[in-house]
């Protein structure tokens, strides 16, 4: 009896205790089994990733957009439009500096282990069979 008094008190003067707090500093509050997609700031900033997060997204309608709060609102902005847009939940997360390289996640509620959890650019066929143009071209262009 006096264990379950004893983690009656703690629990009241120091909240819950928690599985692995670092990691779910990390990943903006949830763990990394049920993380879809997580960008670091650079990969936010850019914003050269939003068609494959727009798609990961409808793909996974019972996923949340986490934003880390150290984002400008207006760095941040192009993702709550995606957001709103796909009519698809989202929350603002607040961290200190260094708690975490990750500026966006979109995870899950229930684990998924996905193995890979970065985008990465789709290439139009245009951009992989471009052959290179010759000098030859080029003079000729510019007389055309």
């Amino acid at each position: 009896m006096a264990e379950n008094i004893d983690d009656y008190l703690e629990k009241g003067m120091y909240g819950a205790k928690e599985i692995n707090p670092a990691e779910k500093k990390k990943y903006l509050g949830t763990y990394r089994e049920r993380v879809l997609v997580a960008l670091t700031k650079e990969e936010v900033l850019s914003q050269q990733f939003l068609p494959e997060l727009e798609k990961a997204i409808l793909e996974s309608p019972d996923s949340k957009l986490l934003l880390n709060g150290l984002l400008h609102y207006n760095s941040m902005r192009p993702y709550i439009k995606l957001a709103e847009k796909c009519k698809h939940e989202f929350s603002i997360v607040s961290r200190l500096e260094g708690e975490t390289d990750l500026y966006l996640v979109l995870a899950c509620q229930k684990a998924i282990n996905k193995e890979d959890i970065h985008l990465y650019k789709e290439e139009t066929p245009e951009e992989t069979e471009q052959e290179p143009i010759s000098l030859l071209e080029k003079v000729r262009k510019l007389f055309d």
